[in-house]
């Protein structure tokens, strides 16, 4: 045959039939068509690059026409107050800060003062925190507000890739459309931020399936940073000017339910 069997069983069917008209009616009767089904390819397994060619060159203004919160088009304080607007209630703690900060206030005053004019620091923790310090076994236990252990609100995960340009990141998130893509910030470094909406129920739900699942099966293996799988992780908050690269941290994408429209 010139193409594959259809059905399967046509082969085996086309034999019994011909001994039934030659008289071996005895054969036929005894004779089962054995299914041969095609060989299924295997699938491939996806890779970062593979991601990137399904997001087919998607760029920013891709991302800013899609986003479902209406992002400012200039960079700005604005960003930071689009994004505690649209992922906190007023009263959950949040650290922004310095990268060694320790200053953890509620959402609601940190938007207020940034309402008013107050210079917004370069990083959020994006989880929410208990208020105050505990324990930290990182660091010999000293008292902290901003360790994995005072995060009390497991909701969203930070990823990033160090060793791939903006424009493939962009592309990368783009063409991974079943992440569950909360937010994306530019750094206003070499860096694209993708916040992923994970609202795990508790420390250790997170550390199964955001630890060990989402990070250990997934993100790690597509070239995603593995020092992000933390609790506490840092990411950049929008709306701060980074001097230093004279570049802005800029909100590109809002979605405070999780994926893509």
């Amino acid at each position: 045959m010139t193409r594959p069997p259809s059905p399967s069983t046509e082969v085996g069917t086309a034999i019994r039939k011909a001994y039934a008209e030659f008289g071996w009616g005895r054969i036929a009767a005894n004779f089962n068509p054995r299914s041969v089904a095609g060989i299924k390819p295997k699938t491939l397994p996806m890779t970062a690059q593979a991601f990137v060619r399904k997001g087919d060159g998607a760029d920013e203004s891709a991302w800013w026409e899609t986003s479902p919160v209406r992002i400012d088009g200039e960079p700005g304080p604005n960003d930071a107050l689009a994004l505690i607007d649209a992922l906190y209630p007023r009263d959950a703690n949040l650290f922004c800060g310095e990268r060694y900060g320790t200053t953890v206030r509620a959402a609601g005053e940190w938007r207020d003062r940034f309402a008013r004019g107050e210079p917004l620091p370069p990083h959020i923790i994006p989880n929410p925190l208990c208020g105050r310090e505990v324990p930290n076994p990182k660091d010999d236990g000293k008292p902290s507000a901003r360790c994995d252990e005072a995060v009390v609100g497991f909701r969203y995960a930070t990823a990033e890739f160090d060793g791939m340009d903006k424009a493939d990141q962009l592309a990368f998130w783009w063409g991974f459309a079943s992440a569950p893509i909360v937010a994306l910030i530019d750094s206003g470094g070499k860096s694209i931020h993708a916040w992923l909406r994970v609202d795990c129920s508790d420390r250790a739900t997170w550390e199964r399936e955001v630890e060990g699942t989402l990070f250990g099966k997934v993100l790690i293996p597509l070239g995603c940073d593995p020092q992000c799988r933390n609790e506490a992780r840092l990411s950049r908050l929008p709306g701060h000017f980074r001097r230093e690269k004279n570049a802005w941290q800029r909100l590109l994408y809002l979605n405070p339910e999780g994926g893509r429209r």
